[in-house]
């Protein structure tokens, strides 16, 4: 039963966000309004030294807990309470812990010099409902990601989000911009209308979005209602990624590595990966393990290659994590690279990795099954998790399953 080896996650993303009009749709009301600081925010990433990472502030939202405490654009927060953040991921998850009208000691970075401030904060549909319906963009768009992200409602409700975000495009917002341009050019949501997609997308990127710049840039990679450009494309995903976009960071890699508009480098490819993975994206995160379990571009080191793939395998409590990580890691586990030997916890992480939907789990774990390799034998489920696989395209894995059900049927006297 040939058993595939760790693999490399090949992508070229048009990241997917949250287009009728409308001066003020109307808005159902939450069963719950979370906390929020009412500031818009980033992570802040590289340098990748954990000292100098945190959650930069964009904007602070009129009459706002930040606004009140005199937090101002630039700031890095780094730490609240006791608790230390080192992206928007972690800020969000802190935040969304409390309850309006609780306080919350903040530490920020300011020019050189660590600030701590007391904060009292509010409730994100009020705060930003009301700034929203006083005409200002900003507010409509985060409004818009409430809702489409479906934070404290009983479910999500899109198209609302999506008339919010129009509004705030009208209003100058880019990033309302880039929300729209994104599902125009893809579909999502809404009938496909490159055109006007692209549109937006220019508009969202010369306001200075840069999810704008990325999916301008995914429009020239694939020719979607333009001369297909890798060159132009590449430029568009580097002043992506230098705003903070993960996808961005993650495309320009992409290009190094594939000799797309550019000389291949795996030295550079590598760099924007770990970039991508460090701002959030564990597919990254698997392909900076695959550069150092395979020595492309540098030596060959599976312990490290371990470090990234767990990274992408646990992902972050805004990211589910890739199911691709896990099997790499099931992999080394199993076959005793970059460390010792477990094929209890191959199996575990083989068992993530198909329950995320990746066949070459589902048909690792199953070898390990029908053999009883580091686990308790188990034909049958075997052969469930073969038939599994095999659904998802892996040709081995069929042929598994039907000579596991040989078996069995010969054992039978069938």
């Amino acid at each position: 039963m040939p058993i595939r080896s760790s693999s490399l996650l090949i992508l070229c993303l048009l990241p997917a966000l949250g287009c009728s009009g409308g001066e003020s749709p109307a808005r159902p009301e939450p069963e719950k309004d979370p906390a929020t600081l009412g500031a818009d925010l980033e992570t802040l990433g590289p340098p990748q030294d954990p000292i100098y990472r945190g959650a930069l502030v964009r904007r602070v939202e009129e009459g706002g807990p930040a606004a009140l405490a005199e937090l101002q654009p630039e700031d890095v927060i780094r730490q609240v309470d006791e608790v230390r953040v080192s992206s928007l991921c972690d800020l969000e998850q802190e935040i969304l812990k409390r309850e309006p009208g609780d306080e919350v000691r903040i530490e920020i970075h300011r020019k050189g010099w660590s600030l701590f401030k007391t904060v009292k904060l509010a409730g994100a549909f009020d705060l930003y409902g009301e700034g929203c319906d006083a005409g200002r963009a900003a507010s409509c768009h985060q409004l818009g990601v409430l809702y489409t992200k479906g934070t404290g409602l009983a479910a999500a409700d899109p198209a609302l989000g999506r008339e919010l975000f129009d509004r705030a495009c009208q209003g100058g917002s880019a990033a309302g911009c880039a929300e729209l341009g994104a599902r125009f050019l893809s579909g999502i949501g809404v009938p496909a209308d490159v055109p006007r997609g692209l549109a937006l997308a220019r508009k969202a990127c010369d306001g200075g979005s840069a999810a704008g710049c990325a999916h301008l840039g995914y429009a020239y990679a694939e020719g979607l209602g333009v001369p297909e450009d890798d060159g132009k494309a590449l430029e568009l995903y580097m002043q992506s990624c230098e705003g903070g976009d993960s996808a961005g960071c993650f495309n320009v890699a992409v290009n190094f590595d594939f000799a797309r508009g550019t000389p291949q480098s795996h030295f550079r490819a590598l760099a924007m990966y770990e970039r991508a993975c460090d701002l959030g994206d564990s597919r990254a995160c698997t392909n900076v393990g695959f550069f150092h379990e395979s020595g492309k571009g540098v030596p060959e080191d599976p312990l490290r290659a371990r470090v990234f793939f767990r990274r992408a395998c646990e992902g972050t409590s805004c990211d589910p994590g890739d199911p691709l990580g896990c099997f790499n890691l099931g992999v080394l586990y199993r076959d005793a690279r970059g460390g010792t030997g477990d094929k209890a916890e191959a199996a575990r992480l083989f068992e993530l990795s198909c329950n995320g939907g990746n066949a070459l789990g589902c048909a690792n774990l199953a070898d390990l099954l029908a053999f009883g390799d580091g686990v308790p034998k188990d034909e049958a489920r075997a052969a469930r998790l073969f038939r599994l696989a095999c659904t998802g395209g892996h040709e081995t894995a069929c042929r598994n399953a039907e000579a596991l059900d040989r078996q069995q049927k010969g054992r039978q006297g069938k």
